[in-house]
């Protein structure tokens, strides 16, 4: 028996649960500040090596290709199944919805980490083709690497519709992560869709949150400016697109500030 079954045996349930929250939050980023501009988050950050972090990235998604760890998530490897059941059940959703197609633009998709993770799952689905638009840098290896029948990597939004028009936008972790959030927002709601997936966005109430986010040093040394996106802002900004929420769920990633959560939408019949 190892010794990690052995320890769970002997310890009581409550110190196990600190123990395993302690170990959570040694993976998780923190945040601070509220910022009046980008220029000056970016100022009072850190910023990080992109070739860097791109290369931390490859090394985990080669593991996963190999059959090393069962999936990436920011670069950091895990080896047990794990599905994010909810964002899977919105995406299988828009599948039966569409006759058994499903395809997908995973907007700042990194190396296809969400994707990797769920393949097993989502290689039920007849006609599945899933596209990550990202970083110059990040689509020439993943192309070299990665690609396959069903995955491909693109340079922009233009470039993937050239391919064919997806029948779900998907952003995972993303929206915050941009300078200006709601213009990239109103591209994709002029692509019409018949869904739009947000998974793992933060969330602030009322009015948008300009923060500094500093990722631990276990996972790659960087901070950069984060947004917490006004929820009321956000919902208008959907609604008057043209869509309406049809899921919504948690999301465990950890922060002081505001809330992760993520959302399903669907584009309004029109009557």
């Amino acid at each position: 028996m190892s010794f990690i079954k052995i320890l769970k045996l002997l310890c009581p349930p409550l110190f196990l649960h600190i123990l395993q929250k302690y170990r959570r939050r040694n993976f998780a980023s923190s945040f601070a500040g509220n910022y009046s501009s980008w220029a000056h988050a970016k100022q009072n950050s850190g910023g990080y090596d992109a070739e860097n972090i791109l290369t931390i990235i490859q090394e985990s998604a080669l593991k996963v290709k190999r059959g090393e760890a069962v999936f990436e998530r920011d670069s950091v490897c895990f080896h047990h199944v794990e599905y994010r059941y909810s964002a899977l059940s919105g995406l299988l959703y828009a599948a039966v919805s569409s006759g058994g197609k499903l395809s997908v633009l995973d907007f700042g998709g990194s190396l296809a980490s969400f994707y990797s993770q769920h393949a097993a799952i989502l290689s039920i689905v007849k006609d599945l083709r899933w596209g990550v638009v990202e970083q110059p840098h990040f689509v020439a290896w993943g192309r070299e690497h990665l690609t396959t029948t069903d995955l491909k990597f693109y340079n922009s939004l233009t470039e993937f519709i050239l391919d064919g028009k997806p029948n779900v936008i998907f952003l995972s972790s993303v929206l915050q992560y941009l300078e200006h959030p709601y213009q990239l927002l109103e591209e994709l709601l002029r692509l019409d869709s018949e869904f739009i997936l947000f998974d793992r966005t933060a969330f602030y109430d009322v009015v948008d949150r300009l923060t500094v986010q500093t990722v631990p040093a276990s996972i790659y040394p960087a901070s950069y400016p984060a947004w917490f996106i006004s929820w009321d802002k956000f919902i208008n900004t959907m609604s008057a697109g043209g869509y309406e929420v049809i899921m919504e769920f948690p999301c465990a990633d950890l922060t002081d500030i505001g809330y992760y959560k993520g959302l399903f939408f669907k584009r309004k019949s029109v009557s």
